[in-house]
């Protein structure tokens, strides 16, 4: 990090003062150098946020390999790329003013409201007109909430959805749900498309005689915003410096210290091979050694991960 750039140099950081710091508490303590321990700590934080992606990804079936990184935040895009390493992803995306990409959900998402009640029943021996009319309960409740914020005819969505298991498991799989009556026919295609997802999250699944048990009917109401598309203020690269000399930067393994290029957004106007750092007003990004970077015409920074 640029201790003087931060927020566009509004932020100093004391970086004499964070590498006594480390000095002090990590590294003499546990016998490192300055810069294993700081690349250790550095290391921790990603591997927990490696965890947390393998949550929703491996751990329900998901393959990382075959999605692309989407990072953001002030750090995200730092550590990104070392992350798609770790996890084999070949492509990482950072949009523009990545730093406020929160803030700009909060202002261009859709809105959404969930509900959910337990319905705790086997399938095939379930009154199908009470889920029906629960299921429409919950509809109207989710429609009375969208129009109270101003969200009527085609602005207003509903997607159903329902939590089942085999009966004896404890942990659920959700399932879309069409709109359309409850009857014995959605019975024999919620458990078709309850078996699919279960082979595709498990790898297998159980014969037709394996009863399906309903745990809980859910109903997401959208509220869909107006002219929701991306500002051209967001689309448009923010002024940065360009190529603004070297840094030493030390990026760990077989890499250790490099003389780092510092580039602004605007200097990728063609592929340029890592190492680099990337520095704007929002956020850092680093492009490792393995990877080259550049921008597409929305203004986001592509990085191709060159994975072994």
């Amino acid at each position: 990090l640029n201790p003087e750039h931060l927020v566009g140099g509004a932020l100093k950081l004391n970086a004499a003062k964070a590498r006594a710091a480390l000095e002090e508490k990590i590294a003499k303590p546990l016998g490192l150098s300055l810069e294993a321990a700081a690349y250790g700590a550095h290391q921790i934080a990603a591997s927990n946020m490696i965890r947390a992606i393998k949550a929703v990804s491996t751990e329900r079936g998901r393959d990382p390999r075959e999605f692309s990184l989407f990072a953001f935040g002030g750090n995200g895009p730092l550590f990104a790329c070392g992350m798609a390493e770790d996890l084999g992803v070949g492509r990482v995306v950072i949009p523009p003013s990545a730093g406020l990409f929160s803030s700009f959900g909060l202002l261009y998402a859709d809105v959404e409201h969930h509900y959910g009640r337990s319905f705790r029943r086997l399938l095939r021996k379930a009154d199908l007109a009470e889920i029906g009319r629960a299921w429409d309960e919950l509809s109207q409740e989710a429609i009375r909430q969208l129009e109270s914020e101003g969200f009527t005819g085609p602005r207003a969505r509903l997607k159903r959805s329902a939590a089942l298991h085999y009966r004896g498991q404890s942990y659920d799989l959700v399932v879309p749900v069409p709109e359309k009556p409850f009857d014995t026919s959605m019975v024999a295609q919620l458990e078709e498309a309850f078996g699919r997802e279960h082979e595709r999250t498990y790898g297998h699944r159980a014969g037709p005689e394996e009863p399906v048990e309903l745990v809980t009917i859910q109903v997401v109401g959208q509220g869909l915003r107006q002219g929701a598309g991306v500002p051209e203020a967001m689309r448009a690269t923010r002024a940065a410096p360009a190529s603004s000399g070297l840094r030493r930067v030390y990026l760990g393994g077989p890499h250790g210290w490099a003389e780092t290029p510092i580039l602004g957004r605007s200097d990728l106007d063609r592929p340029r091979q890592g190492p680099f750092i990337i520095e704007e007003y929002d956020s850092t990004t680093l492009v490792r050694p393995t990877a080259t970077a550049r921008l597409d015409a929305a203004g986001n920074i592509i990085i191709d991960v060159a994975l072994t």
